[in-house]
Protein backbone atom coordinates (compact mmCIF):
# COMPACT_ATOMS: atom_id res chain seq x y z
CA UNK A 1 0.00 0.00 0.00
CA UNK A 2 1.28 3.52 -0.83
CA UNK A 3 2.16 5.62 1.81
CA UNK A 4 -0.97 8.60 0.59
CA UNK A 5 -3.45 5.42 0.71
CA UNK A 6 -2.41 4.43 4.39
CA UNK A 7 -2.55 8.10 5.71
CA UNK A 8 -6.16 8.29 4.08
CA UNK A 9 -7.04 5.46 5.57
CA UNK A 10 -5.78 6.30 9.06
CA UNK A 11 -7.78 9.36 8.72
CA UNK A 12 -11.02 7.45 7.66
CA UNK A 13 -10.24 5.12 10.57
CA UNK A 14 -10.07 8.38 12.90
CA UNK A 15 -13.22 9.75 11.44
CA UNK A 16 -14.85 6.70 11.62
CA UNK A 17 -13.98 6.41 15.55
CA UNK A 18 -15.28 10.19 16.02
CA UNK A 19 -18.46 9.32 14.46
CA UNK A 20 -18.81 6.49 16.56
CA UNK A 21 -18.56 8.62 19.64
CA UNK A 22 -20.51 11.16 18.54
CA UNK A 23 -22.99 8.90 18.15
CA UNK A 24 -22.93 7.59 21.81
CA UNK A 25 -22.89 10.46 23.17
CA UNK A 26 -25.97 11.86 21.04
CA UNK A 27 -27.54 8.77 22.09
CA UNK A 28 -26.88 9.30 26.40
CA UNK A 29 -28.02 12.75 25.88
CA UNK A 30 -30.72 11.84 24.08
CA UNK A 31 -32.10 9.11 26.73
CA UNK A 32 -31.30 11.59 29.93
CA UNK A 33 -33.58 14.25 28.02
CA UNK A 34 -35.86 10.96 27.60
CA UNK A 35 -35.98 10.58 30.91
CA UNK A 36 -37.12 13.71 31.90
CA UNK A 37 -40.27 13.82 29.71
CA UNK A 38 -41.34 10.72 31.18
CA UNK A 39 -42.05 12.77 34.72
CA UNK A 40 -45.45 14.26 35.09
CA UNK A 41 -43.75 17.82 35.50
CA UNK A 42 -43.20 17.68 31.81
CA UNK A 43 -46.61 15.92 30.62
CA UNK A 44 -48.41 18.94 32.39
CA UNK A 45 -46.10 21.29 30.64
CA UNK A 46 -46.80 19.73 26.99
CA UNK A 47 -50.67 19.91 27.48
CA UNK A 48 -50.74 23.31 28.78
CA UNK A 49 -48.16 24.65 26.41
CA UNK A 50 -47.90 22.84 23.42
CA UNK A 51 -44.99 23.75 21.10
CA UNK A 52 -46.59 25.97 18.83
CA UNK A 53 -47.77 28.49 22.00
CA UNK A 54 -44.43 28.74 23.83
CA UNK A 55 -42.84 32.48 24.46
CA UNK A 56 -39.70 32.85 23.46
CA UNK A 57 -39.86 35.56 26.28
CA UNK A 58 -40.47 33.02 28.75
CA UNK A 59 -37.90 30.17 27.45
CA UNK A 60 -35.79 31.01 30.66
CA UNK A 61 -38.53 29.83 32.59
CA UNK A 62 -42.22 28.25 32.03
CA UNK A 63 -41.40 27.52 28.49
CA UNK A 64 -38.16 25.81 28.01
CA UNK A 65 -36.81 24.86 25.48
CA UNK A 66 -35.37 21.01 24.68
CA UNK A 67 -31.82 21.31 24.41
CA UNK A 68 -29.76 19.71 21.26
CA UNK A 69 -29.08 16.28 22.13
CA UNK A 70 -26.50 16.24 19.12
CA UNK A 71 -25.04 19.53 19.99
CA UNK A 72 -20.94 19.37 20.30
CA UNK A 73 -21.32 21.45 23.83
CA UNK A 74 -18.72 20.26 26.63
CA UNK A 75 -19.71 17.88 29.18
CA UNK A 76 -19.73 21.25 31.47
CA UNK A 77 -21.61 22.73 29.65
CA UNK A 78 -24.36 19.89 28.89
CA UNK A 79 -24.76 19.61 32.77
CA UNK A 80 -25.39 23.40 32.57
CA UNK A 81 -27.98 23.51 29.78
CA UNK A 82 -29.74 19.87 30.86
CA UNK A 83 -29.86 21.47 34.57
CA UNK A 84 -31.41 24.51 33.92
CA UNK A 85 -34.18 22.62 31.14
CA UNK A 86 -34.87 20.73 33.90
CA UNK A 87 -35.65 22.95 36.71
CA UNK A 88 -37.68 25.06 34.01
CA UNK A 89 -39.61 21.71 33.68
CA UNK A 90 -39.66 21.05 37.61
CA UNK A 91 -41.67 24.09 37.89
CA UNK A 92 -44.56 22.53 36.57
CA UNK A 93 -44.92 20.34 39.20
CA UNK A 94 -47.96 20.47 41.31
CA UNK A 95 -49.74 23.17 38.92
CA UNK A 96 -53.52 22.67 39.33
CA UNK A 97 -55.76 21.73 36.61
CA UNK A 98 -57.60 25.36 36.89
CA UNK A 99 -54.28 26.78 36.34
CA UNK A 100 -53.32 24.80 33.57
CA UNK A 101 -56.27 26.09 31.52
CA UNK A 102 -55.89 29.64 32.20
CA UNK A 103 -52.08 29.47 31.17
CA UNK A 104 -52.98 27.93 28.17
CA UNK A 105 -55.28 30.85 27.22
CA UNK A 106 -52.70 33.24 28.00
CA UNK A 107 -49.83 31.38 25.81
CA UNK A 108 -52.81 31.50 23.07
CA UNK A 109 -53.03 34.92 23.50
CA UNK A 110 -49.53 35.67 23.60
CA UNK A 111 -49.53 37.18 26.75
CA UNK A 112 -46.31 36.64 28.40
CA UNK A 113 -46.80 39.14 31.43
CA UNK A 114 -50.24 37.58 32.08
CA UNK A 115 -48.72 34.02 32.06
CA UNK A 116 -46.60 35.27 34.30
CA UNK A 117 -49.01 36.94 36.47
CA UNK A 118 -50.83 33.40 36.77
CA UNK A 119 -47.65 31.95 37.66
CA UNK A 120 -46.17 34.22 40.65
CA UNK A 121 -49.67 34.55 41.98
CA UNK A 122 -50.75 30.52 42.50
CA UNK A 123 -47.45 28.67 42.03
CA UNK A 124 -44.31 30.79 43.16
CA UNK A 125 -41.32 29.73 41.39
CA UNK A 126 -39.42 29.62 44.44
CA UNK A 127 -41.19 26.71 45.82
CA UNK A 128 -39.56 23.45 45.50
CA UNK A 129 -40.98 20.67 43.29
CA UNK A 130 -42.58 17.73 45.09
CA UNK A 131 -40.85 14.44 44.71
CA UNK A 132 -37.83 16.43 43.01
CA UNK A 133 -35.32 14.38 45.26
CA UNK A 134 -36.50 10.91 44.05
CA UNK A 135 -37.03 12.53 39.93
CA UNK A 136 -33.48 12.94 40.43
CA UNK A 137 -32.46 9.86 42.12
CA UNK A 138 -34.67 7.78 39.56
CA UNK A 139 -32.78 9.78 36.49
CA UNK A 140 -28.98 8.06 36.09
CA UNK A 141 -28.26 10.99 33.69
CA UNK A 142 -29.47 14.33 36.28
CA UNK A 143 -27.22 17.11 36.49
CA UNK A 144 -28.78 18.66 39.68
CA UNK A 145 -26.88 16.47 42.27
CA UNK A 146 -24.24 19.18 43.10
CA UNK A 147 -27.23 21.64 44.45
CA UNK A 148 -29.18 19.91 45.85
CA UNK A 149 -27.64 15.88 47.25
CA UNK A 150 -29.66 13.12 47.82
CA UNK A 151 -29.40 10.24 50.87
CA UNK A 152 -30.84 6.83 49.40
CA UNK A 153 -32.10 4.78 52.25
CA UNK A 154 -31.88 0.98 51.86
CA UNK A 155 -34.65 -0.96 53.38
CA UNK A 156 -32.19 -2.88 55.51
CA UNK A 157 -31.39 0.68 57.20
CA UNK A 158 -33.91 1.16 60.26
CA UNK A 159 -32.45 4.17 61.58
CA UNK A 160 -33.16 7.98 61.21
CA UNK A 161 -30.99 10.03 58.05
CA UNK A 162 -30.99 13.29 59.69
CA UNK A 163 -28.19 15.60 58.08
CA UNK A 164 -28.55 19.13 57.07
CA UNK A 165 -29.13 20.14 53.07
CA UNK A 166 -30.10 16.80 52.13
CA UNK A 167 -33.18 15.29 51.03
CA UNK A 168 -33.48 11.51 51.92
CA UNK A 169 -35.55 9.09 49.76
CA UNK A 170 -36.60 5.26 50.96
CA UNK A 171 -35.77 2.64 48.64
CA UNK A 172 -39.53 1.01 48.42
CA UNK A 173 -40.11 4.84 47.04
CA UNK A 174 -36.96 4.64 44.48
CA UNK A 175 -38.38 1.58 43.49
CA UNK A 176 -41.93 2.33 42.46
CA UNK A 177 -41.13 5.53 40.92
CA UNK A 178 -37.90 3.46 38.83
CA UNK A 179 -40.19 0.53 38.08
CA UNK A 180 -42.17 3.36 36.27
CA UNK A 181 -39.50 4.74 34.25
CA UNK A 182 -38.73 0.93 33.26
CA UNK A 183 -42.09 0.31 32.12
CA UNK A 184 -42.53 3.02 30.07
CA UNK A 185 -39.59 2.08 27.97
CA UNK A 186 -39.58 -0.63 24.90
CA UNK A 187 -36.11 -0.23 23.98
CA UNK A 188 -34.69 -3.89 24.91
CA UNK A 189 -30.78 -1.77 25.52
CA UNK A 190 -32.44 0.99 27.94
CA UNK A 191 -34.09 -1.98 30.13
CA UNK A 192 -31.12 -3.96 30.36
CA UNK A 193 -29.08 -0.54 31.22
CA UNK A 194 -31.90 0.83 33.57
CA UNK A 195 -31.78 -2.45 35.61
CA UNK A 196 -28.04 -2.11 35.79
CA UNK A 197 -28.86 1.18 37.45
CA UNK A 198 -31.17 0.21 39.69
CA UNK A 199 -29.13 -3.00 40.89
CA UNK A 200 -26.65 -0.48 41.72
CA UNK A 201 -28.65 1.27 44.48
CA UNK A 202 -30.65 -2.94 45.81
CA UNK A 203 -29.91 -6.06 46.05
CA UNK A 204 -31.79 -8.02 43.60
CA UNK A 205 -32.78 -4.78 41.65
CA UNK A 206 -37.37 -4.79 40.69
CA UNK A 207 -38.79 -7.48 41.82
CA UNK A 208 -40.86 -9.10 39.24
CA UNK A 209 -44.22 -7.57 41.10
CA UNK A 210 -42.34 -4.55 40.95
CA UNK A 211 -42.33 -3.93 36.80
Amino acid sequence: MRRGQSRRSDASVERGEGAAASEARAATRLKNINLTKLHASYERYLSTVPRELRLRELRESWHPVTPNHRSTSSISQWNREIGAWRRSVYLWNGVAEAQCKLLSEAARKGDAAEFLRICEQEHPAEEPPAGGSCDRLVDPGCADYATEPVLYKPAWFKGQITHAGFQTVDEADFLERASRVLSASESRAFRESYENYIRSYTDGGLRSGDQ
